[in-house]
């Protein structure tokens, strides 16, 4: 799986992304540090965005310019400004690279930035082979982005599915039945989760579910209309239906600070433990739906 985290774009994202959290972020480089890559990295990405005008922007500040710089006789307003926004900058990164501390504030051209950047990330995924759900190589970046921007407020729902019996509807049927199997399942988690979050396939028969700004009651009733509609299919065996069932863990995520993956692992553990609820006593599979808050998986029989 491709790194995301040394893509100079989620990089810029993530940095951004903190700054619209926590309004400002004080920063400092050790003077003259060239050995140090990530901190060069960092640096230059700083200098880059403060030239851009996206950091400590004119956007962003609240003091009068006729209060701290008085207009000489001779000078128009609009030079004034110029020549005391290039003074500001210029100050701004001799102080960076002298090594002092500074504090750093996003302003109006810095947040159309991050979701600049957001779309453009959005824009480079691709899917799994059948068309239907992302291919799960952009899963764990995606999660990241969204943890970035969660909080109480506006939690990220996960969700974990993996469907029940693959292997046997390939070998009592053939490849295609079991092609068709999976795509009924794909499709059952589109559509369900349409409008609230974005679906990923990360192994043969392995989804992953991103709900950004989804509080778990409404994440719980999203994954559980996808399981009673996938109970409700039924696939062909050699002219005999068999009904079609999958287990899924759902977690909520809230701090920004979250580790995408061990959230998917959070959510794939209580995925485990709904497969386990879903093997019934007569050998028969059904849906089942593990969620973090509550003691036992529900089993869910159609």
């Amino acid at each position: 799986m491709p790194d995301y985290t040394n893509d100079a774009r989620f990089q810029e994202m993530q940095f951004l992304a903190r700054l619209e959290q926590s309004r400002t972020v004080t920063v400092s480089y050790p003077r003259g540090v060239l050995g140090v890559v990530e901190q060069s990295r960092e640096r230059q990405m700083v200098l880059s965005l403060i030239l851009r005008g996206m950091l400590n922007g004119p956007d962003s500040r609240t003091t009068l310019y006729s209060v701290k710089y008085p207009r000489p006789l001779h000078e128009s307003l609009a030079a004034t400004l110029e020549n005391q926004e290039r003074y500001e900058r210029a100050h701004l990164i001799e102080s960076l690279l002298g090594g002092s501390e500074v504090p750093l504030e996003m302003g109006h051209m810095g947040r159309l930035r991050l979701y600049e950047l957001q779309d453009q990330l959005k824009a480079t995924r691709q899917r799994e082979m059948f068309g239907i759900l992302f291919d799960g190589r952009h899963v764990e970046r995606d999660l990241a982005m969204a943890i970035l921007n969660s909080s109480p407020e506006a939690p990220v729902s996960l969700a974990y599915l993996d469907m029940n019996g693959l292997k046997a509807f390939n070998e009592d049927g053939d490849h295609a039945t079991g092609d068709d199997a999976i795509k009924t399942f794909f499709h059952a988690v589109e559509k369900g989760v349409s409008g609230a979050g974005d679906a990923y396939r990360v192994g043969g028969d392995e989804v992953v579910v991103i709900m950004p700004g989804t509080p778990l009651v409404e994440a719980r009733q999203r994954m559980r209309s996808v399981l009673v509609s996938l109970a409700g299919e039924a696939i062909s065996v050699k002219g005999e239906p068999r009904k079609l069932s999958s287990a899924c863990g759902l977690v909520t995520i809230t701090s920004p600070q979250a580790k995408p993956h061990e959230e998917k692992v959070r959510a794939d553990h209580l995925q485990k433990e709904a497969k386990a609820a879903s093997k019934l006593g007569d050998g028969r599979r059904c849906c089942a739906l593990r969620v973090e808050d509550e003691a036992k998986p529900v089993v869910i029989e159609v």
